[in-house]
């Protein structure tokens, strides 16, 4: 059995993410339909990428992952599909295919017009080619009788910076907890931290541990953190470091580093 998996900003109190659903078991009524979620932030491109870049892995060779969110198509009218990992991913041209399959391989091809289905309006263009789409492929179709290789938008998460004893990153994910999810991978501050001590800021916050577990911190503390994803963040236990802090995307995050005293 195909498994699809839909991830989207429609939420969940409309009839468009039903209206997915009932599109690719009619056209593909074999296949199983899995929503990584749909409550993905309005046209956050960024979100959906770091949702699905961390959820596929979990997924059987051959998954065919539609992303609809952000269907702003730029040149190519259509949308597109990415072939990485030996999954197939289907979405707009809008860089988030890039985002999760940052540092891999991957062959991209353009959707063909023909794929474009006359029920619904452009408007509408994940039931009207991005459904379609991820149906032919679960039917055993071929991506080269719909598609043609091409060169798809590229978006980048943003490295880290080292410079003067310091490592400078941001916040790239605000997860459903509140948890502000940071660029700076476990193995990059391990390499420069070695016997060094270090101080992380980030606004008015000021941190000098990373803990293993919540439950090392008092209830409403803030904390910092190696989630299971390998990448620092910054949390409150049992509360929303977003929230309460007035943490967002793309706020900037420093770790200061001191030789260990002799």
């Amino acid at each position: 059995m195909d498994i699809i998996t839909l991830t989207s900003d429609l939420g969940t109190q409309t009839h468009y993410a039903a209206a997915l659903q009932g599109i690719l078991y009619t056209l593909s009524p074999h296949s199983r339909v899995v929503n990584i979620s749909h409550q993905i932030h309005n046209f956050d491109v960024m979100e959906a990428a770091f949702v699905v870049k961390h959820a596929y892995p979990s997924f059987p060779k051959g998954t065919i992952h539609v992303i609809a969110v952000d269907p702003n198509y730029g040149e190519h009218a259509t949308g597109v599909i990415m072939y990485c990992d030996e999954q197939y991913f289907i979405a707009p041209d809008n860089g988030v295919c890039s985002l999760i399959a940052t540092n891999r391989e991957k062959i991209c091809f353009l959707i063909d017009e023909k794929m474009l289905s006359q029920h619904f309006p452009k408007s509408f263009r994940s039931a009207q080619v991005l459904a379609p789409a991820a149906a032919f492929l679960a039917n055993g179709g071929k991506i080269t009788e719909i598609a043609t290789t091409a060169e798809i938008k590229e978006l980048f998460w943003g490295e880290p910076i080292v410079k003067n004893h310091a490592l400078r990153g941001k916040i790239i994910h605000i997860d459903t907890f509140g948890n502000a999810i940071t660029n700076i991978d476990k193995q990059l501050f391990l390499e420069i931290k070695k016997e060094k001590s270090f101080e992380i800021f980030l606004r008015n916050i000021r941190l000098r541990r990373i803990v293993s577990t919540y439950s090392d911190v008092g209830k409403g503390d803030a904390l910092a953190i190696f989630g299971s994803h390998g990448y620092l963040e910054i949390a409150m236990r049992e509360s929303s470091a977003a929230d309460l802090l007035g943490l967002k995307v793309h706020d900037m995050i420093t770790l200061e580093f001191k030789d260990a005293l002799l």
